[in-house]
């Protein structure tokens, strides 16, 4: 498990546990899948169209055929990104949340200085069971984790971690 939270394990200071990781999701993915879906399905229209005007072998033909192909790998390769480089890691002392590849966010926010846990839902958040967990702390410091999964249940031992005695 904290293979894929490097960053945070790497930064544990003495004593310092990861008490719970936030998991995105998969309505989050949606949209890049939608946008798969459409790309498939163009690059099907594509070829059929291709068969019955092969005559015309025109470049503008083959910019259609191939087009839909290379949206669909990186539609794939940032649907994979987003899933698996997007850290959000409570631990008994901070919350964490690590965004990025070459431009990096880190986010982080120290237990005593968390005043308050809320969670954000829209319908279909609650349909379906994900939503936001902002933790607002002193000041204007503020941590988004963004479309988690059971974000009630992640509140809950949250709460218990956050109102452990040091």
């Amino acid at each position: 498990m904290l293979g894929r939270y490097r960053y945070t394990a790497s930064t544990l200071t003495p004593g310092e546990d990861i008490e719970l990781v936030g998991r995105l999701h998969y309505f989050a993915l949606i949209i890049p899948f939608c946008l798969t879906s459409a790309s498939v399905f163009a690059w099907f229209a594509a070829m059929s169209y291709s068969r019955t005007l092969e005559r015309y072998n025109s470049s503008i033909l083959t910019v259609a055929v191939w087009l839909p192909v290379v949206a669909l790998v990186i539609f794939t390769i940032a649907s994979w990104l987003k899933r698996n480089l997007i850290e959000m890691v409570c631990t008994n002392k901070r919350v964490v949340k690590r965004t990025g590849i070459i431009n990096v966010t880190t986010e982080e926010l120290n237990r005593e200085r968390i005043e308050s846990v809320e969670i954000r839902q829209s319908i279909f958040g609650r349909l379906f069971n994900y939503g936001d967990i902002l933790f607002s702390g002193t000041g204007t410091s503020k941590v988004v984790f963004s479309f988690i999964n059971q974000p009630r249940l992640m509140k809950q031992v949250i709460d218990e971690v956050i109102s452990r005695p040091n």
